[in-house]
């Protein structure tokens, strides 16, 4: 039974939050992966002081939460990655400029691709609570502990939380260009699954299976884009751009 105490948790350290309660069985002998590589369990890495609802705890450790924001599914996490809290707190939003958070992504060039990673330290307690059972490769030791950063996980760490998690979120956060409207830094070019960012006139920053964080030709991805997603339709099956950051 979940105790009344119970009913919110703050994170006091970055935790994995997975759509399955059976960590142990995620992080057993090897995460499971799907046919492209990637943990699908794996949703977010969920930030220190952010704030969530607690629908139940299934064993000792894990908490089923919700988070209205980012799904209506289920969504789990480790208790020890937080404290109970009485009730939410207004949290406070920063107000990023274009600058801060493109030098912070910036910062970011390198660090590996990983499927719902937002925090690219990693997590290193994931190795002391669900121990291995055997040496674990550098790829799969990089999973084990979240170390990487999905595509719209590079903009989430950057902000701390404040943009929304996912790609079919993104698609509805600020607002799309106007036909012939040039680009601009940060703007979002968004196509199925996947989000890259304008970083000056002539390149790109995203982080993409199997690169990782990388800087790329804003022209070459473009062509790319285009011929594979066809022109911008908000909306569709095709790629749009959005913006939603004002000043530099």
């Amino acid at each position: 039974m979940l105790a009344t105490q119970m009913s919110w948790i703050e994170i006091t350290t970055p935790a994995p939050v997975l759509n399955t309660p059976h960590f142990t069985q995620v992080f057993g002998d090897a995460i499971p992966l799907s046919p492209l590589g990637h943990p699908e369990q794996f949703e977010f890495v969920a930030l220190k002081r952010m704030q969530f609802k607690v629908l139940d705890q299934i064993g000792t450790n894990i908490l089923q939460i919700h988070w209205p924001q980012y799904s209506a599914s289920a969504l789990y996490l480790d208790r020890r990655f937080c404290q109970d809290i009485a009730q939410p707190s207004l949290l406070i939003r920063r107000d990023f400029s274009t600058k801060t958070l493109l030098t912070h992504m910036e910062s970011r060039l390198g660090t590996p691709y990983v499927w719902g990673g937002n925090w690219a330290q990693g997590i290193p307690e994931m190795l002391l609570y669900y121990p291995p059972t055997k040496p674990l490769s550098k790829q799969m030791q990089i999973l084990w502990t979240l170390k990487g950063l999905d595509c719209s996980g590079l903009l989430f760490e950057a902000t701390h939380g404040a943009t929304p998690r996912n790609t079919s979120h993104l698609l509805q956060f600020g607002r799309s260009l106007l036909p012939n409207e040039p680009l601009k830094p940060l703007d979002m070019i968004l196509y199925p699954g996947h989000v890259l960012f304008v970083r000056d006139q002539t390149t790109i920053i995203e982080s993409k299976s199997p690169f990782g964080v990388r800087i790329c030709p804003l022209n070459e991805r473009l062509a790319e884009i285009s011929r594979e997603w066809g022109p911008q339709v908000e909306g569709s099956s095709h790629f749009t751009i959005r913006r939603f950051i004002y000043r530099s």
